[in-house]
């Protein structure tokens, strides 16, 4: 089985490559607050995503260690705290997390009030560092989250950061705002009210009516607002069997919606709306809203590439890994999406919005590509993932965007030509030439190509050419990050070849070719060396 991917919530167990006309915007700091007012905050600083920031820690040597290596404990110590060279004295520090705890790199929860009381870092009274570890882009969480939030809808803010600890360079972290009353009050604005997080190890519940314990044996209560879970309970009654005008007034059902329609357009596998993971509820003014976390499984996470391409925006949980209840063992759906999209919500009409804002493929490759920027060189100095890893990541994400907004738009997203007439060729076994996620277009290495054809090698591909010149290009693209081998092209006709290409790995540039046909059946063939994901013939021309 594979391994489940699991909530970094902090709870008590939680061609040429096409160029726009005009560059597209990239975000290059803070947020303006949210409900459109412009009011400034010193937090805004610690989320400058234009920089790769300096965090300091100053603690007991033994203390360190026991945070790093003895983390399942999560025990609170003592520490300086400093942030490009800003410093608060006598913070918490401890670890935090469930699957994204390991050695040497663990997640880290600064608390500036722990230990003296009403003390706070530019108006925060926490911080989170997200190590990372299931995401060797650092990428993940930040893209996804500014995604949301740039819909107006609740997601943290998040920055980069090197930490050191005693003065050594310890490695390269995702700095998290995290979900608690400062975020609720810069958020929601009204008065504060019952805030969950879910028990380590238990998702899969959601919504749905619950057939195993209580609701506080599921969500734990964040802040200190006295609940006993039944606003949790309502809301699944009236999801469950309510009327229209009761699950109004329980639930917050169009945040709901557009959130998790976000996620899976970005083919969230790990997420509220796929196996009810990875979030907060909120009690706001009496109706319960959901906040999403932890979203580095998103985007095309390794492994699971596939799914996330494929999603279906109807039913997203069908094409979640983890879509079970680990307590209950039920299959999870989410039946409040289900229920939101029967009452006629206009699913469309909000993908139409979200690809024409920050999921327009341009935008959205420039902004990733301004990230991978900035974080490039000290990314490349992380005690974890090594520089080749965090490059190919950056590579499948930009790949990524385009390939599943080409899917969900039904063509190609990138400003190409139309096809020449080899965007589509007749296939031999095992795949068919028309079984590509790209239709015309391809992005290797991070370039995009313009026409060209998908194949899984092995793979032979006929077409019935005119005499002249054929060329093109070959790539390697490596989706899963699974690939330990190369693949070799060949063109062939009347039994001669052609052609035949040098072993061509991933995460290099499309290799080009040239070669004189003559008129008749032009076979094109890749065979396999190791176990590689996907190959292709891009920017075919004749």
């Amino acid at each position: 089985m594979l391994p489940l991917l699991l909530a970094c919530a902090d709870v008590p167990g939680s061609g040429e490559a096409s160029v726009p006309a005009e560059a597209p915007e990239v975000d290059s700091g803070a947020d303006v607050a949210p409900g459109g007012a412009d009011e400034p905050d010193e937090s805004d600083a610690v989320f400058d995503t234009s920089v790769v920031h300096r965090i300091d820690f100053t603690m007991d040597p033994a203390a360190w260690y026991d945070i790093q290596y003895n983390y399942p404990a999560e025990n609170w110590w003592p520490a300086d705290f400093a942030f490009d060279g800003e410093t608060v004295a006598n913070v918490g520090v401890r670890a935090f997390g469930a699957g994204s705890q390991v050695s040497a790199k663990t997640p880290i929860k600064v608390s500036f009030d722990r230990n003296v009381v009403g003390q706070e870092f530019r108006n925060l009274e926490q911080l989170k560092l997200d190590g990372s570890t299931q995401d060797a882009g650092f990428l993940n969480d930040p893209f996804a989250a500014l995604v949301i939030r740039s819909l107006d809808l609740p997601a943290a803010r998040m920055s980069w950061a090197t930490v050191y600890a005693n003065g050594e360079q310890w490695g390269f972290y995702v700095i998290m705002e995290p979900i608690d009353d400062v975020f609720l009050h810069r958020w929601f604005k009204g008065e504060e009210g019952s805030l969950y997080g879910t028990w380590d190890w238990r998702y899969g519940q959601g919504l749905n009516p619950i057939t195993w314990g209580g609701p506080l044996d599921w969500f734990v209560p964040q802040t200190s607002a006295e609940t006993d879970g039944s606003d949790i309970v309502a809301a699944m009654t009236a999801v469950a069997t309510g009327t229209d005008e009761e699950l109004a007034a329980t639930v917050e059902t169009e945040p709901f919606q557009r959130i998790s329609t976000t996620r899976a357009m970005m083919g969230a596998i790990d997420m509220f709306a796929a196996d009810g993971n990875n979030f907060y509820l909120y009690n706001h003014e009496g109706r319960i809203s959901m906040i999403p976390w932890d979203m580095d499984a998103d985007l095309g996470y390794p492994g699971y590439f596939t799914n996330a391409v494929e999603m279906g925006l109807e039913e997203p949980w069908l094409w979640s890994h983890a879509r079970y209840n680990p307590v209950t063992g039920a299959v999870y759906s989410d039946p409040l999406y289900a229920r939101t999209l029967a009452s006629g919500w206009d699913l469309q009409g909000w993908v139409e919005t979200v690809t024409k804002g920050p999921l327009d493929w341009a935008t959205a490759d420039a902004q990733v590509a301004a990230f991978a920027e900035v974080i490039h060189d000290a990314a490349c100095e992380d005690n974890y993932h090594a520089c080749a890893s965090h490059e190919r990541r950056v590579a499948d994400l930009r790949m990524f965007l385009h390939t599943r907004l080409s899917r969900i738009a039904g063509t190609e997203v990138a400003d190409c030509p139309q096809p020449s007439a080899f965007a589509f060729l007749s296939a031999g076994s095992p795949v068919a030439a028309d079984t590509t996620y790209w239709g015309p277009g391809f992005v290797i290495n991070g370039e995009h190509h313009c026409t060209g054809v998908y194949a899984q090698a092995p793979a032979t591909l006929t077409t019935e050419v005119e005499a002249g010149t054929f060329s093109g290009n070959v790539g390697q693209m490596d989706w899963n990050q699974g690939c330990s081998g190369t693949a070799v092209f060949t063109l062939t006709q009347a039994g001669t070849t052609l052609w035949q290409s040098e072993p061509v790995g991933p995460y290099v540039d499309a290799a080009p070719f040239s070669v004189p046909v003559a008129a008749g059946t032009l076979t094109l063939s890749t065979t396999l060396s190791g176990n590689c994901a996907t190959s292709s013939w891009v920017d075919l021309e004749m």
